[in-house]
């Protein structure tokens, strides 16, 4: 095999589950496309850090091209209910949730779930921060509700009892969790909206 062929591939799989055979497939897909295609790809990625931000509240993708000034269309938007809060682990959630159309809230993109095996501690993830969201929000409102929505998966709900644990003495936070609609083993970011819009709408 061509060894720059084998370099692309280890590159490519540096990407989260993507293994051998599928980096070889986009390469031959790539190996495909016009050069000035090739050219725009490259510049996006090379640019990526200093084109795309994440929101300096939420954290989710900010909508703004200076990172540390950036805010997200959610955390600009005036006209969402500040006395909720949806906890997620990742952007792609949030986007899930936002299609759905039910939900009016504010966000927090933890960044990840607990998951020690694979090096993702507590203090690797934003709960810090959600504690500090949490203090500014409860100056504005007597009642806030922290709707904790990781993935019904083993590390989404070892986070989940860490924010119960983490947030159990707070006054005035009512933690409700997403109720039925997701099954068990299954991601936020896959699931359709009627399901998504079930699990908001019967949370507990």
């Amino acid at each position: 095999m061509n060894t720059k062929f084998r370099n692309t591939i280890k590159l490519l799989q540096k990407l989260p589950g993507v293994g051998p055979r599928q980096a070889s497939r986009f390469i031959l897909a790539l190996l495909e496309k016009d050069v000035l295609e090739l050219k725009e790809l490259g510049q996006a990625i090379a640019n990526l850090k200093n084109d795309i931000g994440f929101c300096k509240e939420c954290f989710n993708i900010s909508e703004n091209s200076l990172p540390a000034q950036g805010h997200c269309n959610v955390c600009g938007d005036p006209r969402r209910d500040g006395s909720k809060m949806l906890v997620i682990e990742k952007v792609t959630d949030l986007d899930s949730i936002e299609k759905t159309g039910l939900y009016k809230g504010r966000y927090h993109v933890l960044g990840g779930s607990i998951n020690p095996l694979d090096g993702v501690t507590p203090e690797t993830l934003r709960f810090k921060e959600l504690e500090r969201r949490l203090d500014d929000l409860a100056q504005n409102h007597e009642e806030i509700e922290l709707i904790i929505a990781t993935n019904p998966s083993t590390t989404g709900e070892t986070t989940a009892l860490f924010i119960k644990d983490l947030l159990k003495n707070k006054s005035g936070l009512n933690i409700t969790r997403l109720g039925r609609g997701l099954a068990s083993g299954s991601n936020l970011e896959y699931a359709d909206e009627l399901t998504l819009k079930h699990a908001l709408e019967y949370r507990k």
